[in-house]
């Protein structure tokens, strides 16, 4: 079976990573103002969240069978991988071919996670405010199963803010501007009580919160440090501009090396039309370059995403929808062997991601939302994805995907990409009070890779399933 050397990233693709890394929207709780003095406040915020977690589905799927002896092309991105299958069950006298299943119950912290935060600010005239803000995330759930591992705080925000009739500069670590509006779509009207998709099913590479949809239509827009000017608000309208401290891609070589910040930005249009009725809508988008760190080689991650969301009375209703090459599966900039092929060190073939969501919510009562949601995230391949590049037998008068010893005349390229991750989702919150909130979920994750090429009479299109059920308790201030 061929083999190819893979970036040890598998472990970071896991929606683990992704799920500690995307923007929410300060809490929607009301503040608590501990302190007011001399023109000072200081205020705190937070949540506490516990989720019992149902998961049940495919174990990860093997190598896909290309000839009678199962010999296949390694997959590359997506999907949910346990080490060693230690979580996956197999039936006797399994083949080796067989993926088996997945069945288990987790305790887990909710899409948000258990966060507490804290601000000060003080007005320094009459038309111009400073505000200190920073905010501690932990979770409940350990790593592997393993009680005794540390759970280490994520400390998300940390930043300072001048706003005034100018506009506003903020300067610190929050959430960034490329798809912010998708994120805030599948807080606010899918996931603000919830968990979602549980991102790493087995917890393998830490703990962590849930994914909410992230990975199903929607790229989180992520955490970062930079220096960020918004305009005011101009009748509805606002420009925000961001430099942010460039994120790298490990586990991609020789294309590990940064020199400038990236740049993002985002367009936002919101407007009340009536006392229970409002609508936003939103463009947005990031450029980054990564640098060969052997030559002067270079390339350019490149994204953009619009959408918008309405509310109509007890009726709310968002979609939205990305693009961009290299910005990754599940989380902006994601480090993931889903992002590029690296077999030629001079380029890095960067893949294109699309994504499409969207999330109604009806608030059937005061004490009742009821929502519904779905999205799917998809990667197409690049031509040498889908033919062999390599020089098997040394002629360079040979085209390279037939110069190997494939029976079939077309060599194999040694590995395969995911195509789509597809997620449904549906869920019930109970509000006991402005403060408690109980949430009742289901969400069906789907994930599929490309046909191997060549295929064969036995070849298995590569797929991987999962049933969610998820209920918890939300105590948010």
């Amino acid at each position: 079976m061929t083999t190819r050397r893979v970036p040890v990233v598998r472990g970071v693709v896991s929606a683990l990573a992704l799920a500690s890394s995307f923007f929410i929207p300060r809490l929607a709780a009301a503040e608590i103002t501990l302190v007011e003095k001399d023109g000072w406040t200081v205020y705190m915020n937070g949540r506490v969240q516990a989720f019992l977690n149902y998961n049940k589905g495919d174990g990860y799927p093997k190598n896909a069978v290309i000839d009678g002896n199962g010999n296949g092309p390694e997959l590359i991105g997506g999907g949910q991988q346990d080490p060693a299958d230690i979580y996956t069950e197999h039936a006797d006298g399994a083949p080796p071919t067989d993926p088996g299943k997945v069945e288990e119950l987790r305790i887990r912290t909710g899409f948000v996670g258990n966060v507490l935060g804290f601000g000060i600010k003080k007005k320094i005239n009459d038309t111009t405010e400073v505000l200190a803000y920073t905010a501690v995330t932990t979770y409940i759930d350990s790593t592997n199963r393993r009680k005794y591992e540390v759970i280490r705080p994520d400390w998300r925000e940390s930043y300072l803010k001048l706003s005034g009739r100018w506009g506003s500069v903020l300067a610190g670590r929050t959430g960034t501007l490329f798809s912010r509006g998708a994120t805030e779509i599948t807080y606010l009207y899918g996931f603000k009580y919830g968990l979602g998709w549980p991102g790493n099913v087995n917890s393998t590479s830490g703990s962590g919160p849930g994914a909410g949809a992230v990975g199903f239509g929607v790229l989180a827009n992520g955490f970062g440090a930079g220096i960020v000017y918004a305009t005011p608000d101009l009748s509805g309208l606002q420009v925000s501009v961001g430099a942010y401290d460039a994120n790298a891609l490990v586990g991609a070589g020789v294309w590990e090396r940064l020199k400038w910040p990236r740049a993002e930005t985002e367009i936002t249009y919101e407007r009340k039309f009536s006392s229970t009725g409002m609508f936003k809508l939103f463009a947005n988008g990031a450029w980054q370059k990564i640098y060969n760190r052997e030559n002067a080689a270079n390339a350019t991650i490149i994204g953009g995403g619009a959408g918008g969301r309405v509310e109509v009375g007890p009726v709310r209703f968002g979609v939205a929808g990305h693009r961009g090459k290299g910005v990754g599966m599940d989380f902006a900039l994601q480090p993931s062997p889903a992002i590029w092929d690296s077999r030629d060190p001079r380029d890095p073939k960067l893949r294109t991601f699309t994504g499409v969501y969207a999330q109604a919510m009806v608030s059937a009562t005061k004490a009742l939302d009821i929502a519904v949601g779905a999205g799917q995230t998809s990667v197409a391949q690049n031509p040498e994805d889908k033919a062999d590049i390599k020089d098997d037998d040394g002629n360079p008068a040979t085209p390279s995907a037939t110069d190997g010893s494939a029976p079939s005349g077309i060599d194999s390229v040694s590995y395969v990409t995911i195509k789509s991750q597809t997620g449904i989702n549906g869920s019930v919150t109970v509000h006991l009070s402005e403060n408690v909130h109980l949430a009742f979920e289901y969400f069906r994750a789907m994930f599929e890779w490309y046909k191997p090429i060549p295929s064969g009479p036995a070849t298995i299109q590569p797929k991987q399933n999962f049933h969610v059920i998820n209920a918890g308790i939300t105590y948010a201030w």
